[in-house]
């Protein structure tokens, strides 16, 4: 087949009206630094601000093509096929100064949750989690639209943001917990919460003052009982001194001759703060998410650890996985599974909150 490339630097750009069934978009960044986007859509393509849109099944767009306005292109049908991966609402390309494609997805919130619940949590999982999870994520994203500024985008598709796939990312029983709590979001003083989450916290979740400098009454931490049913409950991994001076060299410390390692200072909640990394130069005190950074997430699942020494390796022993603070999904199963409803989820994570609707926070 002949590719076919169309110069869309003349086509007008104008934002997409909301309607009564789109009550809040999110802009979700899916692609960065593209030279070219292959659009599709067996409906035909819609390109905004065009009378009547090229209707052309496949659009492949080099970033020559674009020109200081941003595009927008959506699907006469459902669905528009960007690269490979279908999304609902629309793509809109933006060219950055180094000459490359921006890849935007502008669709409703409520579809964006379509494709990340179960990217985020097992669909599989008891029903009142699930939508626990629905909550937060959309009270998460909403909270970094609400605080994005004038950035292109409100947030990534990858962990960084929250793991969103698309249409590919979809399962029956997370949309229906969509569906079930929609436009339900979390507020403290009728303000949108930061609802951080994360996968298992070891038994007691993290402030967000002691990781991040956040002092949120509803973010200081709480007794959690995921160990039970956790599989991340306990963990030992044995990393060589060579391996984690390596780590370190890529984020710009470097220790050579690291001899051993020992913990220095730990939260209220039982995690490590600082990490005393003895080396040939002498001491070097890293905190511990930057030496987890540096490691691997997967590596060094989290900073609730204890390290020993043994034949000049360097044994950490800890438990749970990810940073801690907020909803522990672990945590959340295990609420359900005792007969607890999301309400009661949610309230225990994030104490002195109040459930709202997203209609009465709309600016």
């Amino acid at each position: 087949m002949i590719k076919k490339t169309f110069l869309l630097s003349v086509v007008f750009f104008t934002a997409l009206s909301h309607t009564a069934a789109a009550a809040e978009n999110i802009r979700v960044l899916v692609s960065n630094n593209q030279r070219t986007v292959t659009l599709k859509a067996l409906a035909g393509l819609v390109v905004k601000g065009s009378p009547s849109g090229l209707g052309e099944k496949k659009m492949i767009i080099g970033s020559s093509s674009i020109g200081t306005r941003p595009v927008r292109i959506r699907s006469a049908g459902e669905f528009i096929e960007m690269n490979g991966r279908c999304y609902r609402g629309c793509i809109e390309l933006r060219k950055k100064k180094n000459g490359l494609l921006l890849v935007i997805n502008d669709l409703d919130i409520e579809d964006y949750l379509r494709g990340v619940i179960a990217a985020e949590i097992p669909s599989d999982w008891e029903f009142e989690a699930l939508k626990a999870q629905a909550v937060a994520s959309r009270t998460y994203a909403l909270y970094l639209k609400r605080t994005a500024g004038k950035r292109a985008y409100h947030i990534l598709a990858t962990v960084d943001g929250q793991v969103y796939s698309g249409k590919s990312g979809e399962r029956a029983r997370a949309v229906q917990a969509v569906r079930e709590t929609a436009g339900i979001i979390i507020t403290y003083e009728g303000e949108v919460i930061p609802a951080f989450y994360h996968a298992s916290c070891g038994g007691h979740t993290e402030s967000a003052m002691e990781l991040w400098g956040i002092d949120a009454p509803y973010l200081r931490g709480v007794d959690c009982d995921c160990q039970e049913i956790s599989k991340y409950g306990l963990w030992e991994k044995r990393l060589s001194p060579g391996k984690i001076s390596a780590a370190l060299a890529r984020q710009g410390i470097r220790l050579q001759g690291i001899s051993k390692a020992e913990i220095d200072g730990i939260t209220a909640a039982g995690r490590v703060k600082n990490v005393a990394i003895y080396y040939a130069g002498g001491i070097e005190h890293v905190p511990a998410e930057t030496l987890r950074a540096a490691i691997g997430y997967a590596a060094l699942p989290s900073t609730f650890f204890e390290i020993t020494m043994e034949d000049s390796e360097i044994i950490i022993s800890g438990r749970g996985l990810g940073h801690g603070v907020g909803l522990c999904q672990w945590g959340a199963k295990e609420m359900a599974l005792r007969g607890q409803d999301y309400k009661a989820i949610l309230s225990h994570y994030y104490p002195g909150t109040v459930l709202a609707h997203m209609d009465a926070h709309e600016r």
